[in-house]
């Protein structure tokens, strides 16, 4: 049922996006929260990610306002609505943002005050206001090529892996790292002899407290150095990396870059080892992949 409601939300979504394109009007499009819920669910997910997609995003502004339902008290729900709104903004940052503003709560418990409104405003019918903050958008990775880092791997050293993203906040990797992910389980399986280590790291972190860890909003655990690592860990497994290659650690703030949050942020691997191969490995069988437990800080 699910995998048939998010073909259907796509759909009606492209379809909703080839009818207003090329027309110079307003657009309002709602995504709408489980109760007291700041995060998507999948479903909504879904429908997030088919307008992320859409083309001539250098025509349109967004306005982005999130809401809550009247449950609770005003003060709380003010701050609901703006991490609603903050965490739609940063999956749209394609798009120029004019405005991202928790409004609060409306009247009523209806699910359908639990909602941000993305509205499509053309550019060429925007009428600047004073005080507005106008973020541009996020301009696309270029292609990025990580064979140049594996010529002469070293062991000791470190390689980022650009172009891996997550979700706002969460371990659940974005769809756009597909490409780069695949060139990584190319070249590991070209270098078949190396083992490294997977290492998740943070931004925003507190430098008096290196080691501690940021909240992971998909679970609620304060482990999300971790967590990510993990699932590049658990993504190379299922594409046959054999885990006796691979470690994987939460580094949480402990190597800030000093180049700012974007940097901060990011997966390395670490070359840990590298030996001569005298026959072709043997791959994982998927019963071992199902039966590898992850309850460590390290592996």
């Amino acid at each position: 049922m699910g995998l048939k409601r998010s073909i259907f939300w796509i759909s009606l979504t492209l379809f909703w996006s080839l009818t207003f394109l090329g027309q110079d009007k307003e657009i309002q499009f709602n995504i709408y929260f489980d109760h007291d819920k700041y995060i998507l669910n999948p479903e909504q997910q879904t429908r997030l990610d088919s307008l992320i997609a859409l083309p001539d995003k250098d025509r349109y502004d967004l306005h982005i306002n999130g809401f809550t339902n009247d449950i609770g008290s005003a003060k709380y729900n003010l701050e609901l609505s703006r991490k609603r709104a903050e965490h739609v903004k940063q999956i749209m940052r394609a798009f120029t943002i004019i405005s991202s503003i928790g409004q609060g709560e409306l009247g009523g418990e209806s699910a359908s005050n639990r909602r941000v409104e993305i509205i499509f405003h053309p550019k060429s019918m925007h009428v600047a206001m004073e005080g507005e903050i106008v973020e541009p958008p996020i301009a696309t990775q270029p292609m990025i090529d990580l064979s140049q880092r594996f010529t002469m791997p070293k062991i000791g050293e470190r390689i980022a892996l650009d172009g891996i993203l997550f979700y706002p906040d969460q371990d659940v990797i974005m769809d756009q790292s597909k490409e780069v992910l695949e060139q990584l389980v190319s070249l590991l399986n070209v270098h078949r002899g190396l083992k490294f280590k997977i290492m998740g790291h943070i931004c925003c972190g507190d430098p008096e407290r290196p080691a501690m860890d940021v909240i992971n909003t998909r679970t609620g655990q304060q482990d999300l150095s971790y967590a990510r690592a993990r699932s590049v860990y658990l993504y190379l497994l299922k594409k046959g990396i054999s885990r006796k290659r691979m470690r994987f650690m939460g580094m949480a703030y402990r190597f800030p870059t000093g180049l700012g949050d974007e940097f901060d942020r990011r997966v390395e691997i670490e070359i840990t080892g590298i030996n001569k191969l005298k026959e072709t490995d043997q791959e994982m069988s998927e019963s071992e992949i199902n039966s590898t437990k992850l309850d460590s800080i390290e592996h």
